[in-house]
């Protein structure tokens, strides 16, 4: 059995890049990195070395940001795949977690199997705790 061209590009890729899901998920990742670290266009685009013109054309999905893709990564700190949309929101978000957060992590590795159930226990009861506010609070709105 042969796979038929557009069957292989649809594992290649998980947007069909044909209508253009790829280029507005990549734009979409790429102006979210920019404006939640603050920066203009035309911020990103000196780094990168190029105008604020093509910067814009990625964010737009006009062109893929093909040869300044690594560069991008290091940017934001992201991984390509993330800016790709070939990695999901939660791996995004945790490439970026600020420094506390991952000496956190540190710590809780470095838990002993006691203790590292008592954070469970407590992490469970609060966020069950805000989860539980969070739904009141959509349910009175």
């Amino acid at each position: 059995m042969f796979l038929k061209l557009t069957d292989f590009n649809s594992l290649l890729f998980p947007y069909n890049v044909n209508r253009g899901d790829f280029m507005s998920v990549t734009g979409e990742r790429l102006r979210a990195l920019r404006e939640e670290r603050g920066m203009s266009q035309e911020a990103v685009a000196e780094a990168l070395g190029i105008s604020r013109t093509a910067y814009n054309k990625y964010e737009n999905g006009a062109i893929k940001p093909v040869r300044k893709l690594e560069e991008l990564s290091v940017l934001f700190g992201v991984s390509a795949d993330y800016i790709l949309g070939q990695e999901d929101e939660l791996a995004g978000m945790l490439a970026r977690a600020d420094q506390h957060m991952e000496h956190q992590v540190k710590k809780y590795i470095r838990l002993s199997d006691g203790g590292r159930k008592i954070v469970d226990i407590t992490l469970d009861a609060v966020y069950a705790k805000e989860k539980k506010l969070s739904d009141e609070s959509i349910v009175n709105k």
